[in-house]
């Protein structure tokens, strides 16, 4: 960062969790490290905010990170019927209009995981809740394990679209990536674009092509963001992209 230039700030999306006897909204520092590991400020988005106080928010913001959760978006979003046991309406209802926000204002916006999912669905994309029972399924669910070098050691590869950004930025067809989930993209919303797909068909990364950077991955480049090679290219191009909002 230039002596000159300011510090990009960008939105943290959060989680609600039951701690005890206490309601909890909160973020996985591992994001908030990534972000600092690239010079960005995180500024946490609670889910009480009113729309007219969001938009002022987010016109401040250079960016917004739509982080992975161990809850999922209620089915009902994307006109599904199972019973979703680990639900969070007041981050589907925020993200959704961060998602309305961003595609309308060009605010630059990096969806993981369950950010992944949520953008395709606000789109109107959807969902399978249970990708390991699709025909020829590989195993893309969280390893049994505490240890975190194994939880989210890689674990398949992806190929790249030759056409798409991430192929560019990384100058190759093929990726390893790790992968901690059980639910995946079933329908593409219209307008995004395929960046990489598993061996399976499992669609693992998409972005919306006119956009300075709508971008999401369904793997988990937050873990050890400062070291992995992958892991570089998506949270520089991402703090390059706030920094250039920001400029303009």
């Amino acid at each position: 960062m230039e002596a000159n230039q300011k510090q990009a700030l960008i939105g943290v999306i959060c989680c609600h969790k039951q701690q005890d006897a206490y309601q909890i909204q909160s973020v996985n520092e591992f994001y908030l490290n990534a972000l600092a590991a690239y010079g960005a400020g995180a500024i946490l988005l609670p889910h009480h905010l009113s729309a007219s106080a969001l938009n002022r928010v987010l016109s401040q913001l250079d960016g917004v990170l739509l982080t992975g959760s161990h809850s999922n978006v209620d089915p009902q979003l994307y006109a599904a019927s199972h019973h979703e046991p680990r639900l969070d309406p007041g981050r589907d209802r925020l993200a959704f209009a961060i998602v309305d926000y961003s595609r309308q204002q060009g605010l630059p916006v990096f969806g993981i995981c369950r950010g992944f999912q949520e953008m395709n669905v606000a789109l109107g994309g959807s969902l399978h809740h249970q990708v390991y029972l699709r025909e020829g399924a590989i195993e893309h669910r969280e390893p049994e394990t505490k240890d975190f070098a194994v939880k989210y050691a890689s674990q398949h590869p992806l190929k790249l679209n030759p056409q798409g950004k991430l192929a560019q930025w990384l100058d190759t067809e093929q990726i390893e990536v790790n992968s901690l989930h059980n639910q995946g993209i079933d329908q593409l919303a219209e307008g995004l674009q395929l960046e990489a797909i598993a061996e399976d068909g499992l669609i693992e990364a998409y972005c919306l092509a006119e956009h300075p950077f709508f971008y999401a991955v369904q793997w988990h480049p937050e873990w050890q963001a400062a070291q992995n090679p992958l892991s570089q290219v998506l949270f520089s191009q991402f703090v390059a992209a706030a920094e250039r909002h920001q400029q303009a």
